[in-house]
């Protein structure tokens, strides 16, 4: 019997998230070492975007693993969709196989008289496994009636049915990334807040003890968190602490100053800035339904083109967005 500490999500893209998940990694080392954990679990999608990995986030995450192993953390991989190359799963993360375990296709494993079935993403029902009430099952799926962040969730026209994994003794997964639960079935979730989408979660890990037979969703509360201010709130602004914070400004028109104001959400504590300009009409904020399935960039696609606003050419837009991913 053993802890387990089971974590993903992660998507590394060179430039501030880089460094917000050294620090992360850090975090995990001493908490490793202090809860004496007996595997490091890492279920999918290290990198955002496995076609175009930047040496500026690709070495220091490598370079930050490797250091854990040679302390003694024991590691395991199995890829994400984001991770994933081509159908044969190939990988980045198979360059990992130097300092840990990765598993690129369905397997079975015994850890310390655990038995688990490490299960990378997929989109096809013949690759699972006939559930076992003895096994866990760790793995990066879009599973129905699940939220992916604060606005999306999948149905069972673009997921697997949640039924079909009440057999397992328990499911771990990645992919979606809010933490939630339901039966026996957990999303770890990512460990810090993506984007805007995500304002509000809470955010950590997954610590599996089978020897007490239970687990416990640890929260981590270091990484920067989503805030959003309007032009109201830039009257009080003096008062206001963005310590550790990604600021969305909120606006209906260009904001006098506007470097100014930046300078001053710098002065107290925030990381990054992100104006959003929108008009009074803006979308009801109603639960949608998207195909978690595809990548990103394809969802993407499909929310601009279901955008229905005077004067926006939705074409032009996803032209747009084709260009900034070429330069990207």
């Amino acid at each position: 019997m053993a802890k387990y500490l089971i974590t993903g999500d992660w998507h590394v893209t060179k430039g501030l998230r880089t460094n917000v998940i050294l620090q992360y990694l850090q975090y995990l080392q001493d908490y490793c070492f202090e809860n004496k954990i007996d595997y490091l679990i890492i279920d999918g999608d290290v990198f955002d975007k496995s076609s175009n990995i930047k040496n500026e986030a690709f070495v220091p995450i490598f370079l930050k693993l490797l250091e854990m192993k040679e302390l003694g953390i024991k590691m395991i991989f199995i890829p994400g969709n984001h991770d994933i190359m081509n159908v044969d799963n190939d990988s980045i993360i198979e360059t990992f196989r130097s300092f840990a375990t990765v598993y690129k296709v369905g397997t079975d494993v015994e850890l310390l008289n655990d038995k688990f079935y490490f299960l990378p993403y997929t989109k096809s029902e013949k690759d699972l496994p006939e559930p076992s009430h003895e096994k866990y099952l760790i793995t990066h799926l879009s599973i129905a009636d699940f939220s992916f962040d604060n606005a999306y969730h999948a149905t069972e026209k673009h997921a697997f049915k949640r039924s079909l994994f009440e057999g397992w003794r328990q499911v771990f997964t990645g992919h979606f990334h809010r933490a939630q639960i339901w039966k026996n079935i957990c999303y770890v979730g990512s460990p810090v807040q993506m984007n805007r989408g995500e304002k509000g979660q809470t955010k950590g890990f997954v610590v599996l003890d089978t020897d007490l037979e239970k687990w416990d969703f640890i929260e981590y509360t270091q990484a920067p968190t989503f805030v959003e201010i309007t032009e109201d709130d830039i009257m009080n602004i003096k008062n206001m602490s963005f310590d550790n914070k990604y600021v969305v400004v909120r606006i209906n028109q260009k904001i006098k100053d506007y470097a100014k104001l930046r300078y001053i959400l710098y002065e107290k504590g925030a990381i990054d800035i992100i104006p959003v300009f929108e008009s009074e009409d803006e979308d009801s904020g109603e639960i949608q339904e998207v195909d978690i399935n595809t990548d990103l960039d394809k969802m993407t696609k499909e929310i601009i083109m279901e955008m229905k606003q005077e004067g926006i050419d939705n074409q032009l837009l996803i032209k747009i967005f084709d260009e900034v991913l070429e330069k990207c």
